[in-house]
């Protein structure tokens, strides 16, 4: 038979021939509690078991329990997803205005060429100014200026120079570069070149920058 202590409630399996019908000091060998047992204490006590109320509760707080993991879960996760999305977007805008940056700090170039990224000026910052010619003898002396009209610094395009006669025909063609490798915001650059023609000719003169390749 089942015997449980009434102080502690642990449970004992004992032989139910040594518990007589009037009654049998017991010891607990848990909480060395001393009582009387009969059988039929004994047999009240045998129902005895973990509260039903306790196994409805421990039902009912395993869905708050799992909502709770679950919010850490998604606590922990934000902070690291919010600082990839930051860097992504941090790295794209670096990409984006590689130029304007590298315009300002010139030695981050060959960091952007040895990982495939290159630099090129931004042409539509970029405006051909103050163009002269004149001529002496059989010498044409051209000269001008590359302005930029953006808000911000810009690599100076190379410049190509075309010649063309009155009929259309390109008498002499040529790349040159502006004074300086940088321009200043709402800055200019000049440039100038000497070119030699036989004949007295009408000439027209194009001078068009270029989307070079920057290196340093």
């Amino acid at each position: 038979m089942l015997l449980t202590c009434p102080h502690c409630a642990t449970i004992f399996r004992v032989d139910g021939k040594l518990i007589s019908m009037q009654g049998q000091s017991v010891r607990c060998s848990m909480c060395h509690h001393i009582w009387t047992a009969t059988p039929i204490s004994t047999l009240i006590s045998i129902p005895v078991s973990r509260p039903v109320s306790t196994s409805i509760s421990t039902s009912i707080s395993m869905p708050a329990t799992d909502l709770s993991v679950a919010q850490n879960r998604l606590k922990s996760l934000w902070k690291p997803f919010f600082a990839v999305l930051l860097a992504a977007a941090l790295l794209s805008s670096v990409i984006l205005h590689r130029g304007s940056i590298t315009a300002y700090a010139p030695f981050l170039i060959n960091g952007f060429n040895a990982i495939g990224l290159t630099i090129r000026p931004a042409l539509s910052q970029l405006q051909v100014v103050r163009l002269n010619a004149s001529y002496t003898g059989d010498t044409m002396r051209l000269s001008g200026g590359l302005r930029n009209i953006g808000m911000w610094r810009n690599h100076a395009a190379d410049l190509r120079v075309t010649v063309r006669g009155a009929d259309g025909a390109v008498l002499h063609e040529i790349t040159l570069s502006p004074d300086h490798d940088i321009i200043n915001a709402k800055a200019e650059s000049g440039f100038f070149v000497q070119l030699a023609f036989a004949g007295d000719t009408e000439m027209q003169v194009t001078v068009t920058p270029l989307a070079n390749r920057v290196y340093r």
